[in-house]
């Protein structure tokens, strides 16, 4: 039976991986991913295997002492007293627990949260698909698989990536919030950072507590704010749609032989490319927005604490910026492929935003913004905090002129 462009196409993937996971054990993985398996356009199990395997790849991986719990726990317990001292936010729910990871904890804690995102894309292609094949009148089972195996490959491979770069995190708890309002510290990335950047490990460990303390107040003080952002966040990828570049036909099956070929299309996001919609632009800004303000006052604290209590701090800070602004291939992929095409200048205008209110108005007048939705800046205001400033002097003085009246 003559093979259709299709079977050629994914015998070509299954020769190069072939060639390939003889040798490593990753790219066993990644044939497996190839082969197809479950209904759905992700394999989840495949990912994770994939995830791991990246995640543990590295030529010189970081080595020192085991993490000790009491440690971290101290550091925690510290980085509470500073943080609701320098950010006068309290609480009103509890801070959840800080757990020290190492990578695959880190990937296995996240993979729901990945799978909430994902799987609207993931689902969008397989009616594409669908579709494709109502008016073909035919299957399409071997592009299926194709398919199914470079989203599998992609989102394995950039999991675990960011599972080598992250050093901690405020989980939010995105699939299941009763679960939500944990610390991450993933101890390995740590030791890899305070090795590349020669920083003071007590100093470097509670700085990085601290900025996720901080988080913590930042949602525990407002428990409004998980709910707006999760309404947002569901919005948003529920109604996402692709551009499936007429899932992949363009391509040559000679090409995806081609080990260099197939690593562009993987760094390119493979068949994954997000239209945006009006409807979808509004929503993105509104996030990009939040998440601005969020980063921006947790770097606020975390700096206004940490130069009057940790000894190394100016070094510290400098060397951790240089590090940020170096952002990693696999940061910027995953950016491309949920839409949000983020730029340094963007992460930075958040915390620019709130320096500049706490230096002109002080940090009172900065908790505004989480005192209710209505208060939030938006995102030209993000970007111009005077303009925030103005609209919050103004509904201030609307409102001692209701009273007077």
């Amino acid at each position: 039976m003559k093979e259709d462009p299709w079977q050629r196409s994914l015998r070509g993937v299954n020769e190069f991986m072939e060639g390939v996971a003889r040798r490593l054990p990753l790219y066993r993985s990644l044939r497996r991913a190839f082969r197809g398996g479950g209904d759905g356009m992700v394999d989840w199990e495949q990912a994770r295997e994939i995830a791991v395997l990246v995640a543990q790849s590295e030529v010189a991986a970081p080595t020192g002492p085991p993490p000790r719990p009491e440690e971290f726990e101290a550091m925690k317990s510290r980085s509470e007293e500073l943080v609701r001292e320098y950010s006068r936010l309290e609480p009103r729910e509890p801070l959840g627990p800080l757990l020290v990871f190492d990578r695959p904890d880190w990937i296995d804690a996240n993979l729901e949260s990945f799978r909430l995102i994902f799987e609207p894309l993931a689902e969008s292609y397989a009616r594409t698909i669908g579709k494709l094949e109502e008016q073909r009148r035919k299957p399409l089972r071997a592009g299926k698989v194709l398919t199914q195996g470079i989203l599998t490959a992609q989102l394995g491979m950039v999991i675990g990536y960011l599972a080598r770069n992250v050093l901690g995190q405020f989980d939010l708890g995105l699939p299941r919030p009763e679960d939500g309002g944990k610390l991450y510290i993933v101890y390995p990335n740590l030791l890899k950072a305070e090795e590349k950047m020669r920083l003071v490990p007590a100093d470097f460990r509670l700085w990085i507590t601290l900025h996720e303390v901080t988080h913590a107040f930042e949602f525990a003080a407002n428990p409004w704010i998980k709910s707006y952002l999760r309404s947002l966040m569901e919005r948003y990828f529920g109604s996402v749609s692709l551009r499936l570049e007429e899932m992949g036909m363009r391509l040559r099956p000679q090409e995806l032989k081609d080990s260099v070929r197939l690593n562009e299309i993987m760094n390119q996001g493979g068949l994954i490319s997000v239209m945006h919609t009006p409807e979808q632009r509004e929503i993105l800004a509104r996030i990009q927005a939040f998440m601005s303000l969020v980063e921006g006052y947790s770097n606020l604290i975390m700096d206004l604490a940490g130069k009057e209590v940790i000894p190394s701090f100016k070094e510290m800070s400098a060397a951790f910026r240089r590090r940020r602004e170096g952002k990693s291939g696999a940061e910027r992929f995953v950016e491309r492929m949920l839409g949000f095409d983020l730029k340094l200048q963007q992460y930075q205008v958040g915390e620019l935003f709130c320096r500049e209110v706490e230096e002109k108005k002080g940090l009172d007048f900065l908790n505004r913004a989480w005192s209710r939705e209505d208060n939030l800046p938006t995102a030209e205001e993000i970007r111009y905090a005077f303009r925030w400033i103005e609209r919050m002097e103004e509904e201030e003085r609307r409102g001692i002129l209701r009273r007077t009246i």
